[in-house]
């Protein structure tokens, strides 16, 4: 067998053998509201033992987005195309959702194991530091992120999500915010919520505004849900009820989160 292997590498020093080219990664084109469009590359990372999906388009300095509970990679659609001419960006598919794996157990889905998800992905890529942007939940995870790993993050974006101490607070004495938490804690608390919700997604209707690629991969992305995810991200990280001053979420209390130190 020595012999064999000995004598192809030699042919194929030679240019005598010509190997066949290996399988060429999936691409998806992704097309903004201006129209512009972008091929993004499918790719993905091992975290630990999970396999974390993500499609990345561009060179440059490297940005990471981070997407919502239940929401696809490509929801970042307009922003791809825009920052990939300057940027290297990966938009990631978090663990439970679409590709990437499902591992079974609440615990997975805690923060600190997004966290450590996002920094494969910047090992991966041969990175010191990345601008990390995160909506709704994925925003959360953001925060997370740069406070627990102020060594890697660049520059945080947070869309649509407060800082978790904010959240807290506004929990302890915001009736509009805590009428608005029903959804959250509903998960935490009704066994069946998770299945029900999961279902009403993969019912989903098409948006028609969607390009018709995008629009075929988030209901195919639907499909692949796992509820147990979406549950254990409110069960290992949204703040029980009743809220105080002594509730941890997100892994911490609310005077115990470590500074953010990168620019927000």
């Amino acid at each position: 067998m020595e012999f064999h292997v000995k004598m192809l590498n030699l042919l194929v020093l030679a240019g005598l053998l010509v190997l066949a080219p290996s399988a060429v990664d999936a691409q998806v084109t992704v097309t903004d509201w201006r129209g512009e469009t972008v091929d993004a590359t499918e790719g993905s990372v091992d975290s630990d033992g999970v396999k974390i999906v993500y499609h990345t388009a561009g060179e440059g300095p490297l940005v990471i987005f981070v997407h919502g509970v239940a929401s696809p990679w490509h929801d970042y659609r307009n922003q791809i195309p825009m920052l990939a001419g300057k940027y290297r960006v990966v938009s990631m598919s978090t663990r439970g959702t679409d590709m990437s794996d499902k591992p079974s157990g609440y615990e997975h889905y805690a923060s600190a194991r997004i966290a450590d998800d996002i920094s494969a992905i910047i090992e991966h890529f041969g990175e010191d530091t990345a601008t990390i942007v995160g909506q709704d939940s994925g925003g959360l995870h953001a925060w997370y992120f740069a406070m627990t790993h102020p060594e890697q993050t660049e520059r945080l974006i947070s869309l649509g999500s407060v800082h978790p101490a904010g959240l807290i607070r506004e929990l302890i004495d915001n009736p509009d915010q805590q009428k608005a938490s029903a959804f959250q804690w509903g998960m935490q608390e009704n066994p069946e919520a998770g299945r029900d919700f999961g279902e009403a997604v993969r019912n989903s209707p098409v948006d028609p505004t969607e390009p018709a690629n995008l629009a075929q991969l988030r209901q195919e992305s639907n499909q692949r849900l796992d509820a147990e995810s979406v549950v254990g991200f409110y069960k290992m990280n949204w703040p029980a009820r009743p809220v105080t001053m002594d509730t941890v979420a997100f892994g911490f209390k609310y005077g115990e989160f470590p500074p953010v130190k990168a620019p927000t």
